[in-house]
């Protein structure tokens, strides 16, 4: 929480640095302290933080156990399909119009949106990223999830950049000499929307 984002920095080095050093010593509460810290970072405004906070929640994700994440992913899942933008339906000219809400009530419930969208968002991607070789249960949802948030024009851009370089770096890791092993973890949906991020022509803008 201190105001300069340097410091900010500098803290989550040093907890990824701690965590990954004395990882045998925590105990659960203290992983899951830890843990909570650094995503909590995860939708600094500055890029550099943020960032930082993404490469620590995956090595700390790495040494978590597998049942720990999955209970994870299915809670940042969950915010990530809600903190999509809704398309606005058509007004219907027939019903009176009401009055606008206060813009400040309009930008408060924004800037939350956009903070759990960048937060779920990223720590999914970390859980992506903390298993190069390997495809958990909980991977295929992972990946279905944040390529929804690929082709939101409205979605920040260093979520749209961060989606396209997990999805990039698993195709990388996965598919290609054992796909055909890791690909039976996956559903036909699940397979498509992945395809739908690592094959079309703005992955390579």
């Amino acid at each position: 929480s201190n105001t300069s984002w340097q410091v900010r920095q500098a803290a989550t080095h040093f907890l990824r640095c701690f965590q990954g050093g004395h990882k045998f010593l925590f105990s659960p509460e203290q992983t899951e302290i830890v843990t909570t810290t650094v995503a909590k970072l995860l939708s600094d405004e500055r890029r550099e933080v943020s960032s930082a906070a993404m490469a620590a929640l995956t090595g700390i994700l790495a040494a978590t156990p597998p049942y720990s994440v999955n209970e994870l992913v299915k809670a940042y899942v969950t915010i990530a399909n809600k903190s999509k933008i809704k398309r606005k339906k058509k007004k219907d000219p027939t019903k009176v119009a009401k009055s606008p809400p206060a813009g400040n009530i309009i930008s408060q419930k924004e800037r939350e949106r956009a903070r759990q969208q960048q937060t779920s968002v990223f720590f999914l991607c970390a859980a992506i990223l903390a298993n190069p070789y390997d495809t958990p249960s909980y991977v295929p949802e992972a990946l279905a999830a944040i390529s929804k948030h690929s082709f939101e024009k409205s979605a920040p851009l260093a979520v749209r950049e961060t989606v396209k370089m997990c999805c990039g770096e698993f195709k990388r890791t996965h598919m290609s000499d054992n796909w055909e092993v890791h690909r039976k973890q996956f559903s036909q949906e699940q397979l498509e929307a992945l395809e739908d991020v690592v094959s079309t022509p703005h992955y390579y803008a």
